[in-house]
């Protein structure tokens, strides 16, 4: 009789769990952020015509920001970088039309446009993670192309989004705002906590 019969299930879930040893929980930031701890995040800048969209964006970001816990919020006194964000396009493409009329819109696919980059709290600089050298002098490859310095503390996100036009067009518009906001911002954080 077999005295540890469950021996071979024990391996095998050892085995298995033994493939997430590489995995690491809490701060895995990028290298270029290792010095930022605390973030202020002012109201992003709005350069579109829709009216309250600075304050939904800006919100949208502060609770993913939160919820991922990779910085923490603070003003502007105790931050060490200032997120700043330009909203700059609202974009809209018809995704199906009525049936009886092309022209009528059923559903819209929703574009947002979001621009930001980390500041240097001090002196208003933004924080570039290229090394100096990098981003002094231009380098070809090996093809004869010309490689830019990346700066990983800034970039644009694209949140989108379908809109439904029916039955009422400024509700289902305020609710993609709401959606979009939410997915440029989960995109804007995933890039400051994890460099992607």
């Amino acid at each position: 009789m077999n005295r540890f019969p469950h021996t071979p299930l024990l391996a095998a879930a050892a085995l298995f769990l033994s493939g997430c040893a590489g995995y690491e929980l809490g701060d895995a930031k990028p290298s270029a952020y290792a010095g930022i701890n605390n973030l202020h995040v002012p109201t992003f800048k709005n350069e579109t015509l829709e009216p309250r969209l600075s304050s939904l964006v800006t919100n949208a970001v502060v609770r993913e920001l939160q919820a991922d816990g990779t910085y923490r919020i603070s003003n502007h006194a105790n931050a060490d970088a200032v997120l700043v964000g330009q909203i700059t396009q609202i974009q809209k493409t018809q995704l199906r039309a009525a049936r009886t009329d092309t022209l009528e819109s059923q559903e819209l696919r929703m574009l947002l446009y979001v621009r930001f980059h980390l500041e240097d709290p001090v002196t208003g600089e933004a924080i570039r993670s290229a090394l100096p050298e990098q981003a002094e002098q231009d380098s070809f490859n090996d093809r004869g192309i010309e490689e830019k310095p990346i700066y990983a503390s800034q970039g644009q996100v694209v949140g989108t989004t379908i809109q439904f036009v029916d039955p009422n067009f400024q509700v289902g518009e305020r609710n993609a705002l709401s959606i979009a906001a939410q997915d440029a911002a989960t995109k804007m954080v995933g890039i400051l906590a994890n460099g992607w």
